[in-house]
C-alpha cells in the first residue's frame, strides 16, 4: 500500500497453477512467453520457454523466481562483476532491487513463476546493454523509464536500441550511456544462491508440523530488505494462525496438502 495506507482485506478464490498454466498454455510459446496471474500491489506472472534476451533489467523492488518447470539462468551484476544464477527446477531465487539482470530461459516447455512488487510513483527502471554480453564490463546503451506494465513499456526502450547507431556499431557513444542516474546500481551485495524449496521445508518439518511458522529468506541468511516469505504447516486437522498485514498484499502457495484461509 502506499503511504501507509489500510487495504480493505480481500480473498481471492484459489487458482490451480496446473490448470491455469495449462488453460493458457498458447500465452507461454513465442512470441508472448508471459502471463499475468494477479497485478495490484503484487505482481504475480508466469514465464515460459525458449525465451533469451541480451538486454540486464534493473529495477527499485526485489524479484522472487521459482521454477516450477525446467531450469533457467540469471545472468547478475554482482560486486561489479558478472555472475551467473543457475536457477533449477523446484528451486526459490530472490534477488534485491537494484542489481542488473537478464533472464534466460532456454528450454522450451520451461515455466517459472516471477512476484515483483507495484512500482512507486518516483520509481524508474532501466534497460542495458553491454559491449560484451560474456564479460560486462563496458556499458553499451541504456534508458530509464517509468514502468507500470512490463509487456507495454519494455518495447519501445528495446525497439529505439535496436534501432541505434550504437546497436550497429557495437560501440558507446557520449549520449548512449547516462551521466546521472535515477536508480543506482547495487555493488554492494552478494546474494546467496538458489535453493530447493521443497528440500528447504523438509529440513524444516518438525517445526512446521509443530504448527510453528518458518521465515525461509531468514534460514538462508538472505539480505533482501523487502520479501518476506514464511512457510507454515500443521498437524492434520490443527489451526494455525499466520499474522499477515493490512499495509500490503499476501499470495499464498498451496506446496503440499490443504489449507483453509479466513480473513
Amino acid at each position: 500500500a502506499r503511504g501507509g495506507e489500510t487495504l480493505p482485506v480481500m480473498l481471492l478464490d484459489p487458482i490451480s497453477i496446473d490448470a491455469w498454466a495449462t488453460e493458457n498454455a498458447a500465452c507461454f510459446a513465442p512470441p508472448i512467453m508471459n502471463k499475468l496471474m494477479h497485478k495490484k500491489q503484487l505482481t504475480i506472472m508466469f514465464v515460459g520457454g525458449p525465451n533469451t534476451r541480451t538486454d540486464f533489467h534493473l529495477e527499485g523492488g526485489s524479484e522472487l523466481f521459482l521454477m516450477l518447470k525446467g531450469d533457467m539462468q540469471l545472468p547478475t551484476i554482482q560486486l561489479g562483476k558478472k555472475k551467473v544464477v543457475d536457477i533449477k527446477q523446484g528451486q526459490l531465487f530472490v534477488l534485491p532491487p537494484r542489481i542488473p539482470h537478464s533472464p534466460q530461459r532456454p528450454q522450451e516447455g520451461s515455466l517459472g513463476l516471477v512476484i515483483e512488487r507495484e512500482r512507486r510513483d518516483s520509481e524508474m527502471d532501466g534497460l542495458r546493454w553491454y559491449t560484451d554480453f560474456a564479460t560486462c564490463q563496458e556499458i553499451l546503451w541504456e534508458r530509464f523509464f517509468r514502468c507500470d506494465d512490463l509487456g507495454r513499456d519494455l518495447v519501445p526502450v528495446v525497439q529505439a536500441y535496436k534501432a541505434s547507431e550504437e546497436c550497429r556499431t557495437g560501440k558507446p557513444s557520449a549520449e548512449s550511456v547516462c551521466t546521472s542516474y535515477p536508480l543506482q546500481q547495487d555493488t554492494e551485495t552478494s546474494v546467496p544462491d538458489p535453493v530447493d524449496l521443497k528440500e528447504l521445508l523438509k529440513q524444516h518439518e518438525g517445526l512446521l508440523a509443530s504448527g510453528q511458522e518458518v521465515n525461509l529468506l531468514s534460514l538462508m541468511k538472505h539480505p533482501d530488505p523487502e520479501f518476506l516469505v514464511l512457510a507454515a504447516g500443521g498437524a492434520n486437522g490443527g489451526t494455525q494462525e499466520v499474522k499477515g498485514s493490512n499495509y500490503c498484499e499476501t499470495w499464498i502457495y498451496q506446496v503440499s496438502g490443504e489449507a483453509t484461509v479466513a480473513p
